[in-house]
């Protein structure tokens, strides 16, 4: 590889780093939160052990950076921000130290950041963004423990895995191969008679123990919703809802690098499984079951484009290691993979561009980028329809139809008015609508936003928390897009006086 370059493998995969890193913060900055992300931090308003959706960290996490920070998008996706350093750094380690080689390192450094996934999108926060940095702090630590003999790594490994288990429940999938990685190594199995090992298994139980506990108290709710969700809740047939999964990951790993991914996972399996060399082995083991586990699951559920993410950081490696060996001696595959990368860019750029200012003429609501933006401004216009009632008409919160735009709009009204998920589809959500809440807004008025344009919410509720009069229809359109179709519609009425609904 040294003939490629003439600078040293570390700068130039600095040099990746920080560009990624720029557009990031570029991404967080000028964009909007997402309805997801907002959802998340009002569970920081409420810190629990377990929620409907997902463990607790995410949660614990925005608790703290939003205490520390203040209520703002800086507060809520500095992880995201910070986790594309922390991610390049653990991948270029373990390519270098597995494989004796800085290029695999620098080859991994440029696959985890030049594919939509983990560039253009690493800027969000949601579970994902813990739980992917602690897949990969356990697999640093857990094969530098093994490796090194170094038993404290090992005991470290469980510590990460146990807080990856309160990110999201997939980090289940990493115990099984971890030690099914000791099993086939021959020169590593004598751990599985080592109680250090079996310690640290049990220290990252007891860690995840917080989140049983709350499951246990709500009837299993999460635990069986996330089963439902990515296993039972068939939207398509089995062929359609695989071809989505597989679309999916070729657009957001980019075609290249995934076809490079798939070939690496070919190529190397006689290296792993008959010759059994370690390194290859513990990659190919932590990376190809989870995207074949994903793959699976496609048959039986919709799976979105992020859910196997964790796959790839091994995969990454594994394939770094294989293009060091053998971009020197094949002009095709260097041809390949110079133009991978040159796509890869080329995709974030255009995806970077299109969710900062809609130059592409896409249809706002079929964009995915479209919701990026809007929301404050709907928000605006909101506060502009309700500031035209006579004063004692004034809404003292607002009742919102939906988690996310629920969700969303508690964001933009913190620190001024109060706003509550009114009447969920589901039980347990953080944000709902108390009885405590219900019973202080009696007699006072309250803003419905539901849903439109002129949706049937409304007819739902009936008489049941008060009457109910229609203000209007807010319209927001994809700032600076030529196309006027509206990203967000919402139905706005008065509710005067509000009611305790929980009353019989």
């Amino acid at each position: 590889m040294t003939g490629l370059w003439k600078r040293p493998a570390g700068n130039l995969a600095f040099l990746v780093v920080l560009v990624s890193t720029a557009i990031h913060v570029l991404l967080a900055f000028g964009t909007e939160l997402v309805a997801d992300e907002a959802y998340y931090w009002t569970w920081a308003l409420r810190p629990a052990t377990g929620y409907f959706d997902h463990p607790p960290l995410t949660a614990w996490i925005l608790w703290l950076t939003t205490h520390l920070f203040g209520v703002n998008r800086l507060s809520i996706r500095i992880l995201p921000i910070l986790s594309g350093v922390l991610l390049s750094w653990i991948l270029f380690q373990m390519a270098k130290s597995l494989f004796r080689d800085r290029w695999a390192g620098f080859w991994a450094v440029v696959l985890l950041n030049a594919n939509i996934l983990f560039s253009a999108g690493g800027f969000l926060m949601t579970p994902d963004t813990p739980q992917v940095i602690l897949y990969a702090l356990t697999l640093w630590a857990f094969i530098r423990g093994v490796t090194e003999e170094k038993k404290g790594f090992v005991v470290l490994a469980g510590v990460f895995l146990g807080l990856g288990l309160l990110a999201k429940y997939t980090m289940v999938l990493l115990p099984p191969l971890l030690f099914l990685f000791l099993l086939l190594s021959e020169p590593y199995r004598p751990w599985l008679r080592r109680p250090v090992l079996w310690f640290s298994l049990v220290l990252s139980l007891v860690l995840f123990l917080p989140d049983v506990f709350w499951n246990r108290s709500h009837h299993w709710v999460s635990f069986l919703f996330q089963w439902h969700h990515g296993m039972q809740a068939h939207q398509d047939t089995p062929l359609a809802t695989f071809l989505d999964y597989l679309g999916g990951q070729i657009l957001v790993v980019t075609p290249g690098f995934y076809l490079l991914v798939v070939w690496a996972g070919v190529v190397t399996f006689s290296r792993a499984f008959r010759e059994k060399d370690p390194p290859v082995l513990f990659l190919w083991l932590t990376s190809y079951p989870v995207l074949l586990f994903f793959a699976y699951s496609s048959l039986k559920a919709k799976v979105e484009a992020n859910w196997p993410v964790e796959g790839y950081l091994s995969a990454f490696v594994l394939t770094a290691a294989v293009l060091s060996e053998r971009l020197d001696k094949s002009p095709v595959l260097r041809r390949w993979t110079v133009g991978s990368v040159a796509l890869g860019a080329f995709m974030i750029v255009v995806v970077t561009i299109q969710a900062l200012y809609p130059l592409l003429p896409i249809n706002p609501r079929l964009d995915g980028t479209g919701r990026l933006h809007g929301m404050r401004q709907m928000d605006e216009k909101i506060r502009s329809l309700s500031a035209r009632l006579p004063p004692d008409e004034l809404p003292r919160a607002w009742v919102v139809d939906g988690y996310q735009n629920a969700s969303e709009l508690k964001f933009q009204e913190y620190g001024r008015l109060p706003v509550f998920h009114i009447h969920p589809r589901r039980q347990f959500r953080t944000d709902a609508l108390t009885p405590d809440e219900a019973r202080s807004l009696a007699g006072k008025p309250v803003l419905l936003i539901q849903n439109g344009p002129h949706g049937g919410f409304f007819r739902e509720l009936g008489d049941r928390w008060g009457p109910i009069r229609y203000l209007g229809t807010v319209d927001v359109p994809r700032r600076w897009a030529r196309s006027r179709v509206p990203v967000y519609q919402v139905d706005v009425y008065l509710i005067r006086p509000f009611r305790d609904g929980f009353v019989p």
